[in-house]
């Protein structure tokens, strides 16, 4: 079944190219329409130059006269003299021509305002009468760059309407692309404004697609629903051409099949270095299974610590037991064995990030408490909030230089320049390196600064910036990642007015879960909250993927941030923020 994918070039890219290729591109057809066909076809494109047209136009008369001089307006345009289309525009206008001359007329009329950016006068210049026999090219182009003036004037159901009549005048192998721009048209409506436009009672085709964008709106966060709705649609227009064409995002819906996930596996490090931190991951995980009201009854979950046994014997024991869905490995070098041996495409929800998402392993998803995500995001609220000259302060190794990197490619995406990076090292080297840092010229330009570091570090850094800052002016606003937020006590003074990114659970905590966790989990601090906070979303992510993987915009909110899934299946997290106060952390 030929599909399309969702995803559209922005107007202001595609109208260059599709304001001269309408007027340009125009093919040698025969006339369907029963006039009689012209001696020079003014329909193709231009194959000379527009002074060889107009030196023809000079030794004919009549109608034949005015087919060269319209041939050198397409020409004009095709060479960039517009000045001199233009010109010929108003020359042509005292013409008595023919429908067909006054088609392409028109045609390149609207070109030559498109280029001077009138794009309602462009608009308002396509006017084909009723009443007009026309060639199948001229009615395309028409249709075509009435469809895209309308996309370039934000009134995209118009032009969903004009692609609707335009089908009839399309190859076969030109529909799918026809119908995608007119699904997409249709896609930043609500149901409200769709079922309040006005569908004239020969517009069937156009109805359907209304029909089936509202369709999605309802169900686009239950994808079975959405399912069995567009299947009886279909079976109830199957001359619709949504039968043929239907749009990737709802072939995907139609593909979901209902996985039951009654036998799981959990992969992780519970002996060894990193054994606190798989412990309380699986922690994390089983609450929330356990907690979890929809879960079938004989699901059955099994744990493999990956440090006391080999990925491989753990592998033939997954084959062995039929298992569908496999949670982990934590440690990056053990999920490269996992895919290495994963001979059989377990489903998998990897709890790192691989050096590289390989795309041999279509089956791996992969879910990360990343620092990188976390600045990347740090840098796009600096930037929403009107900042244009931040600091990245980090420390001066290898994880810094990572932070500070993936801070600075999300910046300079929003910026079109990297900030300042400073770095620090120990503890006693501090003060006179941001003394350095912020006591130098572009240190008084400095507006925001984010700072990783931990509570105990920043602490000791926060009294040395503001003593190097200028005494005038307004202090820039410091922000903070995760890494400062280690323990429950954070009214200290010192930190009171900085914003932190966080997980939602860290940043808006519900009281009842807070004391479930502490008598269970007594004296322990932040980073094990984050991290049973992560088991808990990989619990979640392990029901939503399928879901995440059909529907494009599908997010869901957990734990650790609001998910969505990449296109490599890369999971991310949008986290909160909140500000330290006297009474803790305030949301904002």
């Amino acid at each position: 079944m030929p599909n399309f994918t969702h995803k559209r070039k922005s107007v202001s890219r595609l109208m260059a190219p599709v304001a001269l290729a309408v007027v340009l591109a125009g093919c040698s057809t025969p006339n369907l329409y029963n006039q009689q066909a012209p001696l020079t076809d003014i329909t193709a494109a231009a194959a000379q130059s527009s002074a060889a047209y107009l030196s023809k136009a000079q030794a004919s008369e009549g109608a034949e006269r005015i087919n060269w001089e319209i041939l050198a307006l397409k020409a004009m345009i095709e060479e960039g003299k517009w000045q001199q289309a233009d010109q010929q525009i108003a020359k042509l206008s005292q013409q008595s021509m023919s429908p067909l001359q006054i088609a392409e007329w028109q045609l390149a009329r609207a070109a030559v305002r498109y280029h001077q950016g009138q794009y309602q006068e462009a608009l308002n210049s396509l006017n084909f009468q009723p009443s007009w026999q026309l060639t199948k090219s001229q009615y395309r182009r028409y249709h075509t760059f009435r469809a895209e003036l309308l996309d370039q004037l934000n009134h995209q159901f118009q032009a969903a309407r004009e692609r609707s009549k335009l089908d009839f005048y399309l190859s076969n192998d030109q529909k799918a692309a026809n119908w995608n721009n007119l699904w997409h048209d249709l896609s930043g409506y609500s149901n409200t404004q769709l079922s309040n436009a006005k569908i004239g009672s020969d517009e069937s085709v156009l109805k359907g697609w209304v029909e089936l964008a509202m369709l999605k709106n309802s169900a686009a966060r239950q994808p079975g629903k959405l399912k069995e709705a567009v299947e009886q649609w279909l079976s109830q227009h199957p001359y619709h051409p949504a039968n043929q064409y239907l749009p990737t995002e709802l072939e995907a819906v139609m593909n979901l099949k209902a996985i039951k996930l009654d036998n799981v596996a959990l992969l992780l490090p519970l002996s060894g270095r990193f054994a606190a931190q798989g412990k309380t991951v699986r922690d994390g995980f089983v609450n929330a299974m356990m907690d979890d009201a929809s879960r079938g009854p004989d699901t059955e979950l099994n744990i493999y610590d990956t440090e006391a046994e080999p990925i491989a014997s753990i592998m033939a024991k997954l084959q062995q037991n039929g298992t569908q869905f496999v949670v982990g490995p934590l440690r990056k070098d053990k999920i490269l064995e996992f895919q290495r041996d994963n001979t059989t495409h377990i489903n998998t929800l990897a709890l790192n990030l691989p050096p590289e998402i390989n795309s041999n392993h279509p089956n791996a998803c992969y879910f990360a408490l990343s620092p990188e995500q976390d600045a990347e995001q740090a840098a796009e609220r600096i930037f929403n909030e009107g900042h244009r000259n931040p600091v990245v302060l980090v420390p001066s190794n290898s994880y810094g230089q990572r932070v500070s990197a993936a801070f600075n490619q999300e910046w300079s995406s929003l910026n079109n320049q990297p900030a300042q990076v400073v770095t620090f090292g120990a503890r006693d080297e501090i003060p006179q390196q941001i003394r350095q840092a912020f006591g130098r010229a572009p240190g008084s330009r400095t507006d925001a600064i984010y700072v990783i570091a931990s509570k105990t570090e920043l602490m000791t850094i926060k009294p040395f910036i503001e003593a190097s800052l200028p005494a005038s002016g307004n202090p820039p606003q410091i922000y903070v990642s995760s890494r400062s937020n280690s323990d429950n006590k954070s009214n200290s003074p010192e930190i009171r007015g900085l914003e932190i990114g966080d997980i939602p659970l860290l940043i808006n905590p519900p009281a009842d879960y807070m004391e479930r966790f502490n008598q269970l989990w007594p004296n322990e601090g932040n980073t094990s909250i984050r991290l049973h906070a992560f088991g808990m979303d990989a619990y979640l992510l392990s029901k939503e993927l399928p879901q995440m993987r059909a529907i494009g915009d599908y997010t869901t909110q957990g734990a650790t941030g609001k998910l969505s899934a990449d296109s490599q299946c890369v999971i991310n997290r949008q986290i909160d923020w909140g500000k330290f106060t006297a009474d803790g952390i305030q949301p904002e």
